[in-house]
C-alpha cells in the first residue's frame, strides 16, 4: 500500500530525515505538491507509553489477566506506572487487531470484551 499525505492525499512523497523521540525512530515525509511533513500514522499516534507495552497490555487483558495484575504486571517488570482505566481503554481501543481467530469460543470471548 503506498503512503499518501494526509493532507491533500497526493501520493508524490519525499522522504526527509526521521523523527526520534522516547518511543523509537519513525520515518519523517514531506508532500510534494503542499510541502506539509508528516509521519505515517502506525495506529499508536499521540500515545504515551510506547507501543510494545500497550501490546502486551492488551493481550495479557484478553488472555484472562485482570487489570489489576495487568498493572501490577507492568509496574514490576517493565517499570511501567500506568492507571487500570488507562488499559482498559487500550484494550477497547486496540483489541480489534488481535481479533483474528473466528472459532466459536472466540466469539464469546470477543462478545464479552465488546459488552465491557
Amino acid at each position: 500500500m503506498k503512503i499518501k499525505c494526509p493532507n491533500c492525499k497526493s501520493p508524490n512523497l519525499l522522504k526527509q530525515g526521521f523523527r526520534i523521540n522516547d518511543n523509537g525512530k519513525k520515518q519523517k515525509f514531506q508532500c510534494v505538491d503542499c510541502k506539509k511533513w508528516f509521519v505515517e500514522n502506525d495506529g499508536f499516534k499521540r500515545m504515551r507509553f510506547k507501543k510494545e507495552i500497550i501490546v502486551r497490555a492488551v493481550h495479557q487483558h484478553i488472555d484472562g489477566f485482570s487489570l489489576f495484575k495487568v498493572q501490577y504486571h507492568l509496574l514490576q517488570h517493565e517499570g511501567v506506572e500506568v492507571t487500570r482505566e488507562t488499559i482498559n481503554r487500550w484494550t477497547k481501543k486496540y483489541s480489534i487487531f488481535l481479533k483474528s481467530d473466528t472459532s466459536p469460543s472466540s466469539t464469546k470471548v470477543k462478545r464479552k470484551i465488546a459488552s465491557r
